[in-house]
């Protein structure tokens, strides 16, 4: 995960709501049925605010242990509108993660609507998502040209790689190369020199002449740079060891 990854990544689409007007043993019901702990209310086709199960917790207090139906009691007593928070802290789909985590933080809310330009819903993230995504080892959303197969970025002197190349041959030189990770780094090292030749001859062969001698030159190293391409074929190269 990072933090600059968009909410609509990891929000939950499809969210229950309620309308500000519907009786408030919905609530009730709606929170015994389903597994919610918060239940954004709609007016007017926008999200105007937001019921908890802490809310919830308050309605059921105030329920007679006997006499009439709890339902019926509730509708009589309690309104959605004066029950729910409002205005509702809302974020939209476009925001990344650690937007959503400051509003979250500093509205001491746990759960926010994600809401279009229009206020209407289009989901919920919660701090339990935000949770699972820095939790998540998710590669492709954290680093997703990598998964592409694009090459890491990495910067390396000329001083660092030839001390990178002494210790991979060290390292093969001992038995100490476990992983071949050493022998690929030399393997590879090996494969540009031979690339590089290539190039070097390529250029001799269209800035001085197209010669006989210079096509073969160029023949010959494009068929080592090939040979070189297929490890497996041939038997371990020499890497200078001795």
């Amino acid at each position: 995960m990072r933090a600059t990854d968009r909410v609509d990544k990891f929000m939950t689409e499809d969210v229950l709501s309620i309308g500000i007007d519907e009786p408030a043993s919905e609530v009730l019901r709606l929170f015994a049925s389903y597994p919610l702990h918060h239940l954004p209310v709609r007016g007017g086709g926008k999200v105007v605010g937001m019921l908890s199960s802490a809310d919830v917790m308050k309605m059921a207090a105030v329920i007679p242990k006997t006499g009439s139906a709890p339902g019926t009691y509730l509708d009589q007593r309690v309104k959605v509108a004066t029950l729910m928070s409002r205005p509702a802290i809302t974020v939209r789909p476009d925001a990344t993660l650690l937007e959503a985590a400051r509003a979250m933080a500093g509205n001491a809310v746990h759960a926010l609507p994600v809401v279009d330009e229009a206020e209407r819903l289009l989901g919920i993230i919660t701090t339990t998502d935000v949770m699972h995504a820095a939790l998540e080892s998710r590669p492709a959303k954290s680093s997703a040209s990598h998964e592409s197969g694009d090459p890491l970025e990495i910067d390396m002197s000329a001083t660092e790689f030839d001390h990178a190349l002494s210790s991979a041959k060290a390292a093969v030189a001992a038995g100490e190369d476990v992983e071949l990770v050493a022998l690929g780094l030399l393997h590879l090292h090996r494969r540009l020199a031979l690339l590089e030749q290539v190039l070097q001859s390529a250029d001799r062969y269209l800035k001085f002449g197209q010669e006989p001698a210079r096509a073969a030159s160029l023949r010959a190293a494009i068929a080592a740079a090939k040979r070189a391409s297929a490890p497996e074929k041939q038997a371990q190269p020499a890497f200078g060891l001795e």
